[in-house]
């Protein structure tokens, strides 16, 4: 019975080593092609039920190899360790920028507490958020606003691994498949050019980074190294995340201390429905709009603007002349509920107490 014991411990032990020895050389093997340890750990039973057996994802791996020079080997170990993420599918259909009314979508943001946050976070940052207003003209309170509404000035910025998310989005995500395709080849080379590992990345159920949550394009197109200390971290440096979000803007047509919008009535909202919320920039001048029965209900700019109605009561619907800095908001999110959030915010901060 000893006898049947010890073989039985000495089987047991053996296989543990195996098993341990194995992983150990996943990660080496791991660290010397750039993918994450935790991929390795969390990995499909098999590859057959991986990412990497996916054709389509075949095809890509053979463009990243010829177009970008990837090594083959690292993006088939990392596709081989990873699979569906059905959460991302859910979400990316049920977001709340489409499904929330704005005045339970707002109440999230423009609330008191993330007012008196945003207006400690631009305190801290003082000398930053003033230096990005005067080199990239680019309203202060706007900065921080966007920077709170996106992750509450930093303390939320998603704790699922890219990779894995923008890989459920290029190849099981059809109505954005092209888009999600370009920023998981943006991911790569980011992950390349700054030397992280593959899936070791933290972020948005949709791969969006850091405290300004910036997709992998605009990561490397737009975020700066605004601090000076050599490298871009969205995460952790609040003066990168402030020249970044500055930069976008900027890039995007800001307008330095000009108004988002105006007041409007509408004396016949069932006249006018063609014309709210209707395309992403300014269409129709005061007078033409005038001429449908809607007026502004303050002191106007004359230039164009567009009509934006939001329900501001479950029985209530608001009306508001955007101007073009409405619309560069919008260009950062492309959500009428989220571009009002964003400005409401940051009229509070920016007011003096």
């Amino acid at each position: 019975m000893m006898i049947k014991l010890a073989v039985g411990m000495f089987l047991v032990l053996g296989l543990v080593g195996c098993s341990s020895a194995g992983q150990m050389q996943q990660h080496a093997l791991g660290d010397k092609l750039g993918v994450s340890n935790q991929l390795l750990d969390n990995a499909p039973d098999k590859k057959a039920n991986s990412y990497a057996a996916n054709p389509q994802v075949q095809a890509f791996i053979t463009r990243l190899v010829e177009q970008d020079g990837f090594d083959k080997n690292a993006l088939e170990l990392a596709f081989s360790r990873i699979k569906i993420r059905e959460k991302v599918i859910q979400k990316s259909d049920n977001q709340p920028e489409v499904i929330t009314p704005y005045y339970e979508y707002s109440a999230r943001f423009v609330n008191p507490q993330r007012i008196a946050s945003g207006k400690a976070f631009a305190q801290k940052n003082k000398h930053w958020l003033l230096k990005a207003e005067k080199q990239y003209a680019v309203d202060w309170h706007v900065i921080v606003a966007l920077i709170g509404v996106e992750t509450y000035y930093g303390r939320i910025t998603g704790s699922k691994d890219v990779f894995t998310s923008l890989t459920t989005l290029a190849f099981d995500y059809p109505r954005r498949q092209a888009y999600f395709q370009n920023e998981l080849r943006a991911y790569l080379l980011l992950a390349r050019e700054n030397n992280w590992n593959i899936g070791a990345t933290k972020g948005s159920y949709t791969g969006a980074m850091g405290m300004v949550q910036f997709m992998p394009t605009n990561y490397r197109k737009l975020a700066v190294d605004y601090d000076g200390d050599g490298h871009i971290d969205l995460w952790q440096s609040d003066a990168d995340a402030i020249g970044s979000v500055a930069n976008y803007l900027q890039h995007h047509g800001w307008e330095y201390n000009q108004p988002y919008w105006v007041m409007a009535s509408v004396e016949d909202p069932d006249a006018i429905t063609e014309w709210v919320n209707h395309d992403r920039k300014p269409i129709k001048t005061a007078a033409q709009w005038s001429a449908l029965k809607v007026l502004p209900k303050q002191h106007f700019l004359n230039k164009k603007m567009g009509l934006v109605g939001l329900r501001t009561k479950a029985d209530e619907v608001t009306y508001w002349l955007a101007y073009e800095n409405f619309f560069t908001i919008m260009d950062y999110n492309p959500s009428r509920r989220y571009a009002m959030s964003v400005l409401a915010l940051a009229e509070n901060i920016g007011k003096n107490d």
